[in-house]
């Protein structure tokens, strides 16, 4: 059955006896009874929690659901529907559009027998309720003339005869409802779109709160093996202290048992001695202490060569626990739980003790170095790939074949951001000023006026030379992005900002990216120009390219968010621009690189604007079919 309309205050269902229903700003309905006991004279409509001031906004009765109402009333409580000429209570079987009456059967024939009235048009309840309500009126003075004239003196439809009789002064026009019909019919289109934005848009977040519970369920997973592993290993650390220990003191105990054992003898010898001195002293004659003082005193010399000490040591075993404030140390800092595809602590991606399945940057480098050396020509290990965080896309290629996107894992290095006139944030935004503390890094840039990604996109390695067997793998294209806010502070002419990419041995040869050799960017300028205007435009080695005017007004106090997407395929040598606000592909470029390539991200000298640019990558790229649109036309 389908459900009556409600009030959105009140929540009582609207029926044909019930207060009529009003049209709010944010098109809910709301009864009349809610209209006239508004405390304060405001609506808060529970729907979309919107307040509406009586005051300010006149409210007009809501006819569409009136006619719904109807139509739901006629289709499934017709008993209702009662004859409202006479109010005799009989069931009403039609309805006259031009009377605006509910007939029963004996008021419709009374109703055709009058001259004044036997020619309107009386439809019955079930023909109402199949929609012909919304068929076109006629006047009521004129019929059968349509009303398609509206009276703007007299604020009514009024029909071709009315015009030129009664209302022949006034101000009146056509009617104009199919322009008033196309118009809204456009307007539920863009609603219908914005709403399917919406709903895909939920669709990724419901797959984002399954992803996030997969991955969190496996981080658990390997957490729980990893702390295991590791108190396994202090187990049998422990289990090896104390077996040492064991032994320890079990040779410890065997010596002081034998040292034991021989101060005992001794000391029962000396005290044989010592009774046989006694007694000699008891019953010797004289003669008998000349004849044995020899052998009294060999007998002492052998007591006293074996003189023990006063007490013995003390036992020296102990708990060497040096070390141990710096272990707990690296265990409370130990692991990083890193939020989904955003950049991973610097330390946690080089532990190789902690992560052994990560790719580690250093590895990276030095893999390439080897493998592009002449002793490695032939080695056809695959390079290793610095993944962590990346994520890839399917682009449908419309001939039946699917192109794969990759959203590499990329991050601003702020080791080498020219402190003079920018910094790095700690959650890692590019900013034109300079920080609080200057740093001295060896690798800091001194020209240019910006920084670089902190991992080089490398090119795929050249083929041996024949005979080789060897073929050549395909390079997969990848994708990042930008988000900039900028402001105006004071009018001039000036670079706001760059987003591209540059051969690695050219960064720092010159201020801005359009100034490095071998660089290609998108900038944001104060444009000569267009005066008045911020512009895009595209440079590469050869020289600037168009400019897109409008970008952002040159007024003082204006702000903007910019957003700009890099594609680059090294495998074919194409490397494009986007302007994901136009959403149109600023310029493909076709290259033929030298070298690695750095994305590169520079902002203009502080004091006429302020800048503040967010790399996005990997899984932190929300990838919409516009935006994958978008891509692949940049690849083709």
């Amino acid at each position: 059955m389908d459900a009556f309309p409600r009030c959105s205050v009140c929540q009582q269902q609207f029926t044909l006896k019930s207060s009529s229903p009003y049209l709010l700003p944010c098109l809910h309905a709301v009864c009349e009874t809610c209209v006239t006991s508004a405390a304060g004279g405001v609506i808060s409509c529970s729907t979309c929690q919107r307040q509406v001031s009586l005051t300010d906004t006149s409210l007009q009765k809501d006819v569409v659901r009136q006619k719904q109402i109807f139509h739901l009333t006629a289709k499934h409580r017709l008993t209702e529907l009662l004859c409202t000429h006479e109010d005799d209570g009989n069931q009403a079987v039609c309805w006259c559009r031009e009377c605006e009456e509910l007939l029963c059967e004996y008021c419709q024939n009374l109703h055709n027998s009058f001259k004044a009235t036997r020619r309107h048009v009386v439809e019955t309840i079930v023909d109402e309720a199949t929609g012909s309500i919304n068929t076109k009126p006629v006047c009521k003075l004129h019929s059968p003339y349509p009303l398609e004239y509206f009276d703007k003196t007299c604020n009514i439809l009024i029909c071709a005869k009315c015009r030129v009789d009664d209302h022949a002064d006034h101000d009146v026009g056509d009617v104009g409802v199919d322009a008033a019909r196309g118009r809204i019919e456009q307007l539920g289109k863009n609603v219908t779109a914005h709403h399917t934005c919406h709903r895909d848009y939920l669709k990724s977040i419901s797959k984002a709160i399954n992803d996030t519970k997969k991955t969190s369920s496996a981080l658990k997973e390997d957490i729980h093996q990893t702390f295991h592993s590791l108190r396994t290993q202090l187990d049998q650390r422990e289990e090896k202290l104390i077996s040492e220990l064991e032994n320890q003191t079990k040779q410890e105990l065997s010596n002081l048992h034998t040292e034991q054992v021989t101060s005992e003898g001794e000391s029962e010898r000396c005290k044989w001695t010592s009774d046989y001195i006694k007694t000699v002293f008891r019953y010797a004659s004289n003669l008998d202490f000349l004849t044995l003082e020899s052998s009294i005193q060999d007998t002492m010399k052998t007591h006293l060569g074996s003189l023990p000490p006063e007490r013995h040591r003390t036992p020296a075993a102990k708990f060497n626990t040096r070390g141990l404030d710096k272990l707990k140390s690296d265990i409370s800092a130990f692991g990083s739980v890193s939020g989904h595809g955003s950049a991973s602590d610097k330390h946690t991606l080089t532990d190789k003790g902690a992560q052994t399945t990560e790719c580690h940057l250093t590895d990276m480098k030095n893999a390439h170095k080897q493998m592009t050396s002449p002793e490695a020509a032939s080695d056809t290990k695959p390079l290793p790939q610095f993944d962590a965080g990346s994520k890839t896309y399917n682009l449908e290629t419309g001939t039946g074949t699917t192109l794969t996107l990759l959203c590499p894992q990329l991050q601003l290095d702020a080791a080498r951001a020219n402190t003079d006139v920018c910094h790095v944030t700690t959650d890692g935004q590019l900013v034109n000023s300079p920080p609080a503390t200057q740093h001295t890094h060896s690798v800091r840039l001194r020209k240019y006026e910006g920084t670089c990604a902190s991992t080089p996109i490398l090119l795929p390695l050249p083929l041996p030379p024949p005979p080789s067997t060897v073929t050549s793998a395909p390079h997969t294209p990848q994708y990042w992005e930008t988000h900039s806010r900028v402001g105006v502070v004071r009018r001039g002419l000036c670079l706001v900002l760059e987003v591209g990419v540059v051969e690695e041995s050219q960064v720092d040869s010159g201020c801005f990216v359009c100034l490095q050799r071998r660089s290609w960017c998108v900038s944001v300028e104060s444009c000569d120009t267009h005066l008045g205007s911020l512009c895009t435009r595209v440079w590469q080695p050869e020289g600037e390219g168009n400019c897109y005017r409008n970008t952002i007004s040159n007024t003082p106090g204006t702000q903007a968010t910019l957003h700009y997407g890099v594609v680059l395929d090294v495998g074919r040598g194409r490397l494009s621009f986007i302007d994901l606000d136009r959403e149109v592909v600023l310029a493909k470029v076709d290259v033929e690189w030298r070298e690695s390539l750095l994305p590169v991200f520079s902002v203009g000298p502080p004091g006429l604007y302020t800048v503040n640019m967010k790399m996005t990558s990997g899984v932190d790229i929300t990838m919409t079919d516009t935006k994958k649109a978008l891509i692949y036309d940049a690849l083709n």
